[in-house]
């Protein structure tokens, strides 16, 4: 019985995930073309989105990365946003998800190297070289951004929200409910998940590589009722990464709603950050100073 919960568990978070083409730029009255590009892993899988333009002249490029039970369709609202304030976005499925290729998802494991062919894309652009390069990511697409942030300098800043601090945290959350069955029902996982999908979860961990990013600045976003990634991991992440990074809890907020919930609020604390990115990159602006922010409290660090 133990066996078969750890199977159903990898099955449900590595299966396909088609994608009903219910919402596309289109209906937001976005400008915008259909791309595709490799991913950076060796197997190529080819990565299927939207470059969105900026409405005016664009002053950065914003790579939107969805979380695992959702695709580019979820962060459409974000891209417009995102374009009415002045700012391109690339957005895309995933490997394993809708338009995209790929059998499966690695959750964030190879999402990582989809994460650095979008940023070769971009590159690729004559439109957009130039551009300052800023990765968003939300749950598994955050652990994606950070984990190729780690990798490749060409992403200049990070916006995280309601990541998991390892794949392990993750896993172990979500097993509290099988009692004193989950540490059996995890170790079958991370077997499972190596032997039949060649996925190794302790590989996938943002805590671990975040440090690599500074200089560059960050945002975390916290969703104060997420039950999926709960403060500690949030906080984990958080110490873990360098300066200068900033921090937003939201109130009232459920897993990646932070948009929903504050959505004013939401967009202009992205437009200010993504601002002085853009600022610091062309150097109007200098370092950042840290910034945490809780309900209730507007501190301060660092400054």
């Amino acid at each position: 019985m133990v066996r078969l919960l750890a199977n159903a568990m990898i099955w449900y978070g590595t299966h396909r995930r088609g994608t009903n083409m219910r919402r596309t730029p289109a209906k937001f009255r976005l400008a915008f073309r259909e791309v595709s590009f490799p991913s950076a892993n060796r197997d190529s899988a080819q990565i299927c989105g939207w470059l969105i333009e900026a409405r005016g002249e664009a002053k950065a490029v914003v790579l939107l990365c969805h979380g695992i039970d959702s695709s580019a369709q979820s962060m459409l609202a974000k891209a417009a946003m995102l374009s009415r304030n002045g700012f391109a976005c690339l957005l895309f499925d995933f490997r394993g998800t809708g338009r995209s290729g790929g059998d499966i998802v690695t959750l964030g494991l190879r999402e990582a190297d989809d994460v650095l062919g979008a940023v070769e894309y971009v590159k690729g652009l004559e439109e957009l070289r130039g551009l300052p390069l800023i990765g968003l990511g939300e749950s598994m697409g955050g652990s994606a951004v950070i984990r190729a942030a780690a990798q490749c300098d060409a992403i200049r800043a990070v916006i995280s929200e309601s990541t998991y601090s390892t794949l392990t945290d993750a896993l172990n959350n979500r097993l509290k409910l099988t009692g004193p069955f989950a540490k059996q029902i995890a170790e079958h996982c991370h077997a499972i998940s190596a032997e039949k999908y060649d996925v190794q979860i302790p590989d996938v961990s943002p805590v671990r590589d975040i440090a690599a990013l500074s200089p560059r600045p960050l945002f975390f976003i916290h969703d104060n009722f997420d039950v999926l990634c709960p403060r500690s991991q949030s906080d984990r992440l958080y110490e873990a990464a360098k300066e200068p990074k900033e921090r937003w809890d939201v109130p009232y907020a459920p897993h990646t709603f932070a948009h929903l919930v504050a959505p004013r609020e939401y967009e202009r604390r992205i437009v200010d950050f993504l601002s002085r990115v853009v600022q610091h990159e062309t150097g109007a602006a200098p370092l950042f100073h840290s910034v945490v922010e809780r309900p209730g409290s507007r501190a301060l660090a660092g400054a």
